[in-house]
């Protein structure tokens, strides 16, 4: 074949070149190798790469293609993992400084993320005159070479940090390894170990094992967790587990062991103590199944006398004892009280009411263990108390602590023998889990208790917050409403008066939700459901919620189905539902908003909406609107945020009547909208009786002799000055005493009087004046801050006609004085 050149060559890039036949011959010997080679021409492009190397960078780059310079891997690291351009690889160095770079590694990534790594052998190639026209780079995948040094470096660290202790021995008992653990459980350090011989820990009368195993070892088997006995270099015996496997050469043939020895002397001492215990629980089984019984009784209470006394009571028995006692920790944690106790005189348990830091109960407190006194008349802890205890009657004590799982002690279980008594193993088990039940039982009760003293607590902390809320807003509400009686005032003070009003009523609103929480959460309140008209109780809670609405400006639409649809409901809580949640829509939504009542029947249910184009709710705040004291849009938004129970009120009510309520928004700025869905009724609404009305007419209070008595003088004047611009004579008393007084001067008709007041409070007046001649035809009205049934039935007992919550509707009140008359006192009298 005739050789030739070329000026183009794409080996030589132009420049002097070797025959084409040399070229040729060159290229197929590294086509032949087995690695990637490739190479370049002297600014680094491509002229030429086998098939390994396209295996190995996982792509074939375009020759002569200056996007793929000096290699064509995807991306390049060094061998610690640095990223490097494509210029700087070995094939860029060889280029740029002449020198040849041979083993050096390299990391390449292909373009599926996959990694390898590589040595380099990265060598210029130059002309007859010495000039670089090129380079060639062969490229060895080391690997697998890599990942196995570093599965060789994991197993001897796996080996080195292993629990159990890993030998490795030739097939004729040599030695050949041994790992930290193997000093750790044997005793011998390794250099004392390698090179000797097995039999060195391996006791003598087993040492026929080694050649057994030995002989199952060359015919390729594996031994797993045989069981067996090896000596310690302090010659202890150790039970322990064998796994041996065998070590192969490259042929296949066994030429050593590797042994992993696990010390399972616990597990041997462990299986031992399960078989003690089982055959302990087989005899202590008539007795648990009286702890059961125990158990069982305690869990029907959560009071925690009963529970002291069957804890007590069990603990007796079990010990077959004549007396016990159980003491509990005080309150302040400084010693005990008995709880309860059986067989003991009251003289000795007036003696012994608090237990001192002595004896065996106090000792046990003290020192929160187990005391046993087999016999006072010889053991030393009983020596100061000897003389106690002969006339109580006992002779041996057993006290036991009673300990909770978070190890506070709340007590002590002790049971008393006439005779010297020693308890077994078996029976201080027992008492154990008796106490254990006790601890848990007791725990319980005490929690139970606590949870409803916090509970009376918070209704009294409501009801007294509801009372000093209520007390000042009822001479504002007075003096308000002398204002408007009074017709004195500039279209402006008139607005303002409005507006005061309006906050009033607000305030009054809140102590009410308040309140009305309250009693739906101790299931206070007692719905009376009857058949009533959907639109009858839509139309009430738009009257009740329209000032509002109308004040912001917003727009109402109402649509309810044509037909009649009867809910079975109490109306009123019907329509305080419906009103609270207007009302919210109203508050949220921004003057001159929308709003939209609906309802429409679902088969038999009436699903009611009250949707708004209001600020909405965000979403992580949705799931927790009906949360008491929730506020949704923070205490500041339009100053109408209220208590955050409005809500709560509503979804209480709502299940109260069997139904279910949802808030629906799509976030901030887009509305928000309430659904309920309440069941509806089988039954039809009576039509009712029509009564013939009585025309209206004003009722003055003229010639009513009233007597107002309350502390609070701004409470009392402002209700007098009110009552006196209707017309009724009035006095006014600051105290009980002076009201005492002024009822047997004066002789009113009427007394309006205050419960919380010093010295004598409002119960306490009414008694007394009742039992005056001039009290009995009295109309005796209370007004007070306290507003709940328990207070209603005491004004009642203490002979008051009249139970009214401050602040009192002054309208309200107009009537009821407008209505009574001596006679209706005389016909009261004559009833009782």
């Amino acid at each position: 074949m005739t050789e030739s050149t070329s000026g183009d060559s794409p080996a030589t890039g132009g420049s002097s070149v070797a025959p084409f036949g040399i070229e040729t011959e060159f290229r197929r010997l590294l086509d032949r190798l087995p690695a990637g080679a490739y190479t370049c021409d002297p600014d680094g492009l491509i002229t030429y790469f086998n098939e390994h190397a396209v295996v190995l960078w996982g792509r074939a780059p375009k020759l002569n293609d200056p996007v793929d310079r000096f290699c064509g891997s995807f991306k390049l690291y060094l061998a610690d993992g640095t990223p490097i351009d494509h210029d700087r690889c070995w094939m860029g160095q060889a280029l740029e400084t002449g020198s040849a770079f041979n083993g050096e590694e390299i990391i390449v990534e292909r373009p599926d993320g996959t990694r390898l790594t590589a040595l380099a052998h990265a060598n210029p190639i130059r002309d007859e005159s010495g000039k670089i026209i090129g380079a060639v780079n062969v490229l060895i995948d080391i690997s697998d070479r890599k990942r196995a040094e570093e599965v060789q470096r994991l197993l001897a660290a796996i080996v080195e940090s292993s629990e159990d202790a890993i030998i490795s021995k030739t097939l004729t008992g040599r030695i050949l390894t041994w790992n930290s653990s193997a000093e750790r459980l044997l005793g011998y350090p390794a250099e004392e170990a390698i090179g000797k011989s097995i039999l060195m820990i391996i006791p003598p009368e087993r040492q026929h094992e080694e050649q057994t195993i030995i002989e199952r070892l060359r015919r390729g088997e594996r031994i797993e967790h045989y069981e067996t006995v090896r000596l310690t270099k302090d010659e202890r015996r150790i039970d322990v587990s064998l796994s041996i496997s065998p070590v192969r050469d490259d042929k296949g043939q066994v030429i050593a062991a590797s042994k992993v020895l696990r010390d399972i002397t616990a597990q041997k001492q462990a299986q031992q103590a399960v078989v003690a215990l089982k055959e302990e629980l087989a005899i202590q089984l008539a007795d648990l199944r009286r702890l059961h019984e125990m158990s069982s009784r305690l869990s029907t209470t959560l009071e925690l006398q009963p529970i002291l006394d069957e804890t007590l009571r069990a603990a007796v028995a079990i010990e077959n004892a004549d007396m016990g006692l159980l003491s509990l920790c005080d309150g302040e944690g400084q010693g005990l009280s008995i709880g309860t106790s059986i067989g003991f005189q009251p003289e000795f348990l007036n003696l012994i009411h608090r237990a001192s830091s002595a004896g065996a109960c106090g000792t046990c407190y003290s020192e929160r263990r187990r005391v046993v006194v087999p016999d006072i008349e010889v053991d030393p802890i009983f020596e100061p108390y000897r003389d106690s205890a002969r006339k109580a009657g006992f002779r041996a004590v057993h006290s036991t602590p009673l300990i909770t799982r978070g190890g506070k002690i709340i007590g002590v279980l002790s049971t008393h023998f006439r005779r010297p008594y020693q308890p077994s193993t078996r029976t201080i088990h027992l008492i154990d889990l008796c106490a254990r039940q006790a601890v848990e039982f007791i725990e319980n009760a005490r929690l139970y208790n606590e949870l409803r003293a916090a509970d009376r607590s918070k209704e009294e902390f409501l009801a007294v917050l509801a009372h000093e809320l209520r007390n000042p807003l009822a001479p504002i509400r007075n003096s308000l409403h002398i204002m408007r009686l009074s017709g004195e005032l500039t279209s402006a003070g008139e607005r303002v008066q409005d507006v005061m009003e309006r906050q009033v009523s607000h305030l009054v609103r809140l102590v009410d939700d308040l309140m009305e929480v309250s009693r739906i959460s101790r299931g206070k309140i007692e719905l009376r459901k009857e058949p009533v008209e959907l639109a009858e109780v839509m139309a009430s809670a738009v009257e009740a919620s329209r000032p509002l609405i109308e004040e912001a400006r917003h727009q109402l639409a109402i649509s309810l189905p044509t037909e009649p649809l009867t809910l079975e409901a109490d109306g009123i809580r019907v329509a305080q539902i419906m009103s609270n949640l207007l009302n919210n829509a109203a508050k949220y939504t921004e003057p001159g908003g929308q709003i939209w009542l609906t309802a429409r029947r679902d088969a038999g249910d009436v699903v009611i909406s009250v949707r708004d184009t209001g600020i909405g709710i965000p979403p992580e705040k949705l799931p927790h609107v009906f949360d008491m004291f929730a506020q949704v849009h923070g205490m500041s938004y339009r100053n109408n945020g209220g208590l955050g129970i409005g809500l709560t009120l509503v979804r209480r009510l709502v299940e109260l009547h069997g139904g279910r309520i949802e808030a629906r928004s799509g976030g901030l700025g887009k509305g928000s909208e309430f659904t309920v869905r309440l069941p509806l009724s089988q039954r039809a609404v009576e039509a009712p009786v029509q009564k013939p009305r009585k025309p209206e007419r004003s009722v003055p209070l003229a010639n009513k002799q009233v007597l107002v008595v309350d502390d609070n003088h701004d409470a009392a004047d402002s209700l007098a000055m009110f009552l006196k611009f209707l017309g009724a004579s009035v006095q006014v008393a600051y105290d009980g005493t002076a009201a005492i007084d002024m009822v047997a001067k004066s002789q009113p008709e009427i007394v309006l009087l205050d419960i919380g007041m010093p010295m004598l409070d409002g119960y306490e007046v009414a008694r007394r004046l009742r039992e005056l001649p001039e009290g009995r035809d009295l109309l005796l009205v209370a007004m007070t801050g306290w507003g709940q049934e328990e207070d209603k039935r005491r004004t009642a007992s203490a002979g008051f006609d009249h139970h009214l919550v401050k602040p009192v509707d002054p309208v309200k009140l107009e009537k009821l004085l407008a209505g009574f008359s001596p006679k209706d006192a005389t016909e009261r009298v004559a009833a009782q």
